[in-house]
């Protein structure tokens, strides 16, 4: 075994040496062929590399829940990637005519979106959607119609201040309408005075009136679902879809009338989300150049240097780019992040061969000689670390998380390319010119000072020591390790000052209207009605509905009410018969009139019970005729034009309302909408069945407890709920997976490829407690695992053994002469790898998404722990052993020892 290894060694170091030879004699040639390579690989993968940013690509579709899932989305597409469109107002009457019309706007548009869905504006819901209220609600409606008819009777006919105060004036100078709640009518236009008077513009709810109390919040809210014509090969999946959504709100004038839109939903999540990580993506790209590019620039003390590791990470990213058209042509959502992941960590190939190669360059006269004797060197320790890191991405290929698993394929590959640019491409560059801060043949292997020497010898002087604390360390952190958890809730990992976020957010604590439910199909609709008997005796679930729920009960009572209701409310006017506007003047003039007369029945009924609005209403009346009266021409008019709108402006179409819905007939399931009915049942006659949690789901116990019962009673129930959970489950478990597959790849390969096994076990040990030091910082920080961030230990630990290798790999073969291993090259190009990888990832710890952000704290991390179990832990483990006297021995003792490997 060991002769196999001895000649495979000897054979790569010929294929090196002659390769090195090549391109030192042919530089620019090598350097030509590298940038015509390039340039054809970035036109091909230009033409044949596509991004899919369908967020469903993440895991497989081969999980049994996700197989419910698509199933479920076959049957009912509606729930797939819908954008909710919220609509708030201060008046439910302006939330429902805001809606009414973006709902027939929207649906003009057929070349954006597929649907439109706002039953309230259907024939069938407008005539029929009192039937939906409970009977207690249309009796007291009733009431409260019969008391202000009269005065919506006179006011339909004259819809402007005229009619509105001439009206008043009457009735109170006359005592005829006695019937009109004077106390209601006067509350409500006096509070629409005060907002107008006072800059808010709220006018007065006609529906508010016509109900006789006020509006609930959820009433000024309106929910509109619009199906997107999605192309998820675009870089911005949706966002233009969006933005036309936006155009339409602002062309209809929706924000100048207090309306405020706001969207949300699946689809917007995804836009938002995909924003977030890009915004991230691109600070973190420039800060890790930065960051990058200042680290070399101090480690290795050389602009010549810097610039050629800067073009063979272009160069490596652009063949790494490539391979991903020939063997995927696709991005998702994670993979699409594989250039950040190249950027930290190809920098660190070329970091070792260049400070190996200056250090070499100090003592020796022939640049080309320190070239090609620092190529052998690294070579082997680079070629081992190149399998361990990409083991560190490719163990996430047989896992279910298919995401990951691309980005691993990715990743993984561009190791082996950015090894083959250090090696084959780089030295060409780096042929070309001696670094600039040559510093003669024995600079840079002076003494350390004394208090240096002993910071650098600390880990070898006290090994016993320093072991014995890594214990101590490693059990508090397993300890610590228990209280770690992982956040269930992907919504958690999006920008929070998002729109759909915070939006999706509200509707969560509303209740009414959030997602988070479950669903299931039925074959027919005597399977339905046997499940929601099924699942209704759960203690989890508040209610379950299906289409049979949908036909109103009690319609013989409610529909005597609502022909009560039509009796009482007599024939209205059309909009046609109404009474021509009158001039400006006229309309102040019943202003004036009317104040006069409220002025003086208020002085004769002091203690009446509609006194206390009619005070209110006198003050807002003498501070609106002021207003008019003070200004003059067309000022004066706009002023009365408004105060008119504020007051009768939404009347029409509220009283259009009305008037469809005393139209009420008796209805039954076929009498549904089409487009309602295919919400609840396929044209195969499929059913869904939508069952409702009784308990928050905030909880993740209490989700848990949801999902578990309803899936005994409904095996194949999809919902949020179950994708939540169920993803969950698969990204840990996709993690352990590749957690172990990585450290038994890894233990293999340094098995089959190290000479001396105990040094496997000293690669190992550094590794595992800097895992353990991660896991157990991230739950101190009270930092959860999530969906983004627990792919970062794998990876961690496949770039650690990178840092372990090299400092084994310079102990065995080039073991410095004055004994401190961590005074050398190798020590210091760990430490600049470290810092360039910190660099890098770290800079996503500011991310605006919050998973990205977390992944980059984990990273940094994780990076941090490696470094200083790298050169505190593995020192101490070398230390103990059987090489630890040639560690201690003194410097003198080693002058003139020939460095092996060299030669």
């Amino acid at each position: 075994m060991i002769t196999r290894k001895i000649r495979l060694r000897t054979r790569i170091d010929r294929l090196l040496s002659i390769w090195f030879y090549f391109s030192m004699r042919h530089a620019v040639a090598v350097i030509a062929f590298s940038i015509l390579a390039a340039t054809a690989a970035v036109n091909y993968t230009i033409h044949n590399l596509r991004i899919n940013t369908y967020p469903g690509n993440v895991l497989s579709d081969e999980l049994p829940w996700r197989q419910d899932k698509l199933a479920y989305e076959r049957a009912f597409p509606q729930f797939r990637d819908a954008i909710v469109i919220v609509l708030d107002a201060p008046t439910p009457d302006q939330a429902r005519d805001a809606a009414a019309r973006l709902y027939h706007r929207l649906r003009e548009d057929s070349v954006h979106f597929e649907w439109v869905f706002y039953p309230p504006e259907s024939g069938f819901f407008r005539e029929n959607g009192l039937l939906f209220d409970d009977a207690a609600d249309l009796e007291k409606l009733s009431d409260h119609l019969a008391k202000v008819q009269p005065f919506l009777a006179e006011v339909s006919a004259d819809r402007s201040l005229r009619g509105v105060f001439s009206l008043l004036e009457r009735a109170l100078r006359t005592g005829e309408d006695k019937d009109i709640d004077f106390a209601t009518v006067f509350d409500r236009i006096a509070s629409a005075l005060r907002g107008y008077l006072d800059g808010s513009g709220t006018p007065l709810s006609w529906i508010e009136l016509m109900a006789g109390e006020d509006a609930k919040p959820a009433d000024r809210r309106v929910l509109l679902e619009v199906m997107p014509r999605i192309e998820y090969s675009s870089l911005a999946p949706g966002e233009n879809l969006m933005a036309t959504i936006r155009q339409t709100g602002k062309a209809l004038r929706l924000e100048e009338s207090g309306v405020l839109m706001r969207l949300t939903g699946a689809a917007a999540l995804s836009v938002d989300e995909l924003k977030s990580a890009s915004i991230g993506a691109q600070m973190a790209s420039l800060g890790s150049f930065l960051g990058v590019s200042l680290v070399m620039l101090i480690g290795l003390r050389s602009l010549w240097l810097v610039l050629a590791v800067q073009i063979g990470l272009v160069l490596g990213l652009i063949f790494t780019a490539a391979f991903a058209a020939v063997a995927l042509g696709q991005l998702n959502l994670i993979s699409v992040a594989f250039s950040v992941m190249y950027i930290g960590i190809g920098a660190d190939y070329a970091i070792y061969l260049s400070l190996r190669y200056r250090e070499l360059a100090c003592r020796s006269h022939s640049h080309r000689s320190a070239l090609k004797r620092a190529v052998r060197h690294v070579g082997g320790s680079l070629e081992i670390g190149t399998l361990t890191t990409a083991i560190g991405f490719f163990c996430f290929v047989p896992t279910s998380y298919r995401g990951v698993a691309e980005l691993g394929i990715i990743s993984g590959a561009g190791m082996f390319i950015s090894l083959l640019v250090t090696l084959a491409i780089l030295p060409a560059f780096l042929g070309l010119r001696r670094p600039s801060r040559y510093l003669g043949p024995h600079a840079g292997h002076a003494e350390p000072p004394r208090w240096q020497r002993n910071f650098l010898t600390f880990p070898l002087r006290h090994s016993r020591s320093v072991l014995v604390a890594a214990a101590i360390v490693a059990a508090l952190a397993f300890v610590q390790l228990k209280s770690a958890r992982f956040d269930q809730n992907p919504l958690n990992l999006q920008d929070p000052s998002a729109e759909s976020v915070r939006t999706f957010r509200e509707l969560l604590a509303d209740g009414s209207h959030s997602p988070w439910f479950l669903a299931a199909l039925a074959k027919d609709g005597e399977e339905a009605a046997a499940m929601k008997q099924r699942l209704e005796r759960l203690p989890v679930v508040d209610k379950v509905l299906t289409l049979e729920d949908f036909v109103p009960g009690d319609q013989d009572e409610k529909l005597d009410l609502i022909d009560q209701m039509a009796l009482t409310l007599g024939p209205q006017p059309a909009s046609g018969d109404t009474k021509p506007r009158p001039a400006p003047d006229e309309e102040a003039a019943a202003v004036r009139r009317f104040l006069a007369t409220l002025t003086a029945h208020l002085s004769v009924h002091p203690d009446a019970a509609d006194a206390p609005a009619g005070f209110r209403l006198a003050a807002e009346q003498a501070r609106l005729a002021e207003r008019i009266q003070s200004a003059q021409g067309e000022t004066r008019t706009e002023a009365v034009e408004r105060v008119s709108h504020t007051l009768v402006g939404g009347l029409g179409s509220q009283l259009a309302r009305l008037v469809d819905a005393l139209k009420a007939r008796r209805v039954g399931i076929g009498d549904l909408p089409d487009d309602f009915r295919s919400r609840w049942i396929t044209k195969d006659g499929v059913q869904r069945v939508e069952i409702r949690p009784k308990e928050d789901l905030h909880d993740p116990q209490a989700m848990r407890r949801f999902v578990d019962q309803v899936r005994q009673v409904v095996p194949h129930a999809t919902g949020v709920p179950v994708l939540f959970l169920e993803s969950s489950d698969a990204v840990v478990t996709a993690f352990l997976q590749a957690f172990a597959y990585a450290i038994v790849a890894i233990t293999v390969i340094l098995f089959l490829t190290m000479e001396k096994k105990i040094d496997v076990l000293l690669v190992l040990l550094p590794l595992l407690l800097a895992s353990l030091l991660t896991g157990a910082a991230m739950a101190l920080a009270k930092v959860p695992f999530n969906f983004a961030n627990i792919i970062a230990l794998p990876l961690v630990f496949g770039m650690g053994v990178d840092n372990c290798i090299h400092m084994v790999h310079r102990f065995r073969t080039a073991p410095p002469k004055d004994g401190i291993l961590l005074h050398t090259s190798t020590a210091l190009a760990v430490v600049l790898s470290a810092l360039t990888n910190i660099s890098g990832f770290g800079n996503l710890a500011v991310s605006p998404h919050l998973g990205m952000a977390s992944m980059g704290i984990m990273l940094s991390i994780g990076i941090l722990a490696t470094l200083l179990c790298s050169m505190i832990v593995l020192p101490a483990l070398l230390a103990q052993t059987e090489d630890w006297g040639r560690l201690k021995r003194s410097p003198c003792d080693r002058r003139g020892e020939e460095i092996p490997g060299l030669e």
